[in-house]
């Protein structure tokens, strides 16, 4: 009984296993975090996307080459290729290789291509009856989800793109008249199945895209084709679309003589580049020039270390490309 009252009263045993069990919990509690911060920041991130521009002709041009494309047979039958062609996947797309029908040509279908996550817009959108389209695959193309957007805007010019598994934007465009265009921009936070418009820079420029991209859902770019001034031509918003203004770019002297337009800018997290097309009207395309960025383009110089020229009016050796998104 003595030793029972004893062992009742000493408390300061008591405190030791209650501490020692208060620090357990403690340590089980803050690796449950960070696990859940580990799997949520694993999550944000999505293997590199090819991506697309316009080029000078308004052709399709591939900015940046992650190892996946895409082809489309004589029917018009849509195919997406990631590995460099070692896994090949049937779209549930068909479009038109007439040009017989409005919005539904290979020129007027936007592509982001990651491994990760694959997307295309297409179709012809007249803001009531008939909506835009897009194609989701989060699995290499081994399935499809085909999400419309009631109420979306633009035919034309589209393009598409994704900043993580969940975020995404895309640009839709139209022509008006000679030399304009209007555009329309939305975003999804749901990896594609909803839409959302956002403000769009109609009401102070509205001219047809070259290159579009996003790094947040707050800050993205349009780029314009040089049309009354030589170029290069972007606007951007770093409030999600609640205001425009046009990108002050400080470029050599050097390429005073060539019209310039910007392409989609390229983003690894912090880091971008933004591909400036150069054309001459005498000798043709003369190569491209490189913005970069380590602020999610808040800033953006320019480096000739990225330049890809073709025009012998410019020797001397670069550096090679060293903007690894891989």
């Amino acid at each position: 009984m003595k030793e029972r009252f004893i062992s009742i009263l000493n408390t300061k045993k008591k405190r030791n296993g209650i501490t020692l069990f208060n620090t357990v919990l403690l340590l089980i509690g803050v690796i449950s975090v960070l696990t859940a911060c580990t799997n949520i920041k694993g999550s944000e991130f999505i293997k590199p996307g090819t991506i697309y521009s316009i080029g000078f002709e308004g052709e399709q041009v591939v900015v940046n080459d992650a190892g996946n494309s895409y082809s489309i047979d004589a029917e018009g039958n849509v195919s997406v290729l990631y590995r460099n062609g070692a896994v090949k996947a049937n779209v549930p797309l068909k479009l038109d290789t007439t040009g017989g029908v409005l919005g539904m040509g290979q020129e007027n279908t936007g592509y982001f291509i990651s491994e990760d996550k694959t997307a295309i817009v297409y179709g012809f959108a007249d803001g009531k009856s008939l909506p835009l389209h897009v194609l989701i695959s989060n699995d290499k193309g081994q399935t499809w989800n085909d999400y419309p957007i009631p109420g979306a805007m633009g035919y034309e010019t589209k393009f598409i793109g994704f900043t993580n598994k969940n975020d995404g934007w895309l640009v839709s465009g139209a022509s008006q008249g000679v030399g304009s265009a209007l555009n329309y921009v939305y975003q999804t936070s749901d990896g594609g199945k909803t839409w959302k418009e956002i403000g769009n820079p109609n009401d102070i420029y509205s001219e047809h895209l070259t290159g579009v991209g996003f790094s947040s859902s707050d800050i993205g770019f349009l780029g314009y084709r040089y049309y009354m001034d030589e170029g290069p031509v972007i606007y951007w918003t770093k409030d999600q679309g609640q205001t425009w203004e046009r990108l002050a770019v400080s470029l050599p002297e050097k390429f005073d003589k060539y019209k310039k337009n910007p392409l989609s800018p390229i983003f690894n997290r912090k880091e971008g580049l933004f591909p400036i097309s150069l054309i001459d009207q005498d000798t043709g395309v003369a190569g491209t020039i490189y913005l970069t960025s380590k602020d999610e383009g808040i800033t953006w110089v320019y480096d000739e270390a990225y330049d890809k020229l073709l025009n012998p009016f410019f020797t001397g050796d670069h550096k090679k490309n060293n903007f690894d998104l891989k």
